[in-house]
């Protein structure tokens, strides 16, 4: 096969409709545990309460 064969994508259906699939493009950059995430909440949830309260 020559080398231009190879190296073409398939382009799906969706993106030659002019809807492109951002999720391909991103790049993982920061992992989270989704328990901090959760715990955040609750604690600036709490906060805001208290703050409330108190002012």
């Amino acid at each position: 096969m020559p080398a231009s064969k190879k190296k073409k994508e398939t382009v799906p259906l969706v993106s030659m409709a002019g809807l492109i699939r951002y999720y391909e493009e991103e790049k993982e950059k920061i992992k989270v545990d989704p328990k901090i995430v959760v715990g955040v909440s609750i604690a600036l949830t709490i906060a805001v309460i208290v703050a409330t309260k108190i002012f």
